[in-house]
């Protein structure tokens, strides 16, 4: 049985990606939690966006080394980080432009008094770098995770970036007519300015693993439904499914 790695922003966003890789993969996998994880991360990393980065920025040229070296061994590292980033974080650009800030160079830009201050001179969104679009945020985050990691290509990792977070995969999948599904700016509050969610309740609009788990069980089942409208669905899809091929084809 092959093992998976997870990275991810929180506890409901590995429920999701555990559930449609099975799904899609039609076939069982052991899942580790990596990120957030008590058990296998460092605790200290924290959960959301700003965990995934620390915990990426501690394997810079050694992920190789960590992931044939855990037991059981990661056939596959899934990372994921939501697009909102790059909608909503002026720390996320901090370290891909010259913005002649004194910090800059000298401070943690994911704990930044200049900017817990409220003096950040970056704006949003920061025109040649990323123009805000989906594409630009996307593929923005994307770069950022490959160069904390120093990937090189030979890696078996994919990383993931839902837009404008995994929640869009829920709207996906339950709502008529959908359309432009990854330019929806917070989901989750979509889901959640109601009482119940398509019968569903969700109490006090948090991510409860039970009320979570029933979302998660309509995404899987219209899954189709969700890559047609949600393009990074698709790519994760693709992305782990040529992953494990090759994974596949280097064991033989």
């Amino acid at each position: 049985m092959k093992t998976i790695g997870i990275v991810c922003e929180g506890d409901r966003d590995n429920d999701m990606i555990k559930a449609v890789v099975a799904h899609f993969m039609e076939e069982e996998f052991q899942f580790l939690w990596l990120q957030p994880s008590a058990e296998f991360g460092n605790i200290q990393n924290g959960s959301g966006w700003k965990g995934v980065w620390r915990w990426c920025r501690a394997f810079p040229g050694s992920l190789h080394q960590y992931l044939t070296g855990i037991d059981p061994k990661i056939d596959l590292l899934i990372v994921q980080m939501d697009a909102d980033v790059a909608r909503c974080e002026k720390e996320a650009f901090c370290l891909a432009i010259d913005m002649k800030c004194p910090g800059q160079l000298q401070e943690d830009p994911l704990n930044c008094s200049i900017a817990k201050g409220g003096n950040c001179a970056q704006k949003l969104p920061p025109n040649g770098v990323c123009d805000g679009s989906v594409k630009e945020r996307t593929d923005y985050l994307r770069k950022v995770i490959t160069d904390l990691l120093a990937l090189d290509g030979s890696e078996s990792v994919v990383i993931t970036i839902p837009c404008d977070s995994t929640d869009t995969w829920v709207l996906a999948a339950f709502e008529d007519g959908l359309t432009d599904a990854e330019s929806i700016v917070d989901p989750w509050s979509s889901i959640t300015h109601r009482k119940e969610y398509h019968g569903i309740r969700i109490p006090g609009g948090k991510k409860s693993k039970k009320p979570y788990s029933q979302l998660i069980d309509r995404v899987c089942e219209n899954w189709a439904l969700v890559k047609d409208r949600c393009p990074q669905s698709l790519r994760f899809e693709t992305d782990v499914k040529n992953a494990l091929a090759k994974e596949v084809q280097t064991a033989e």
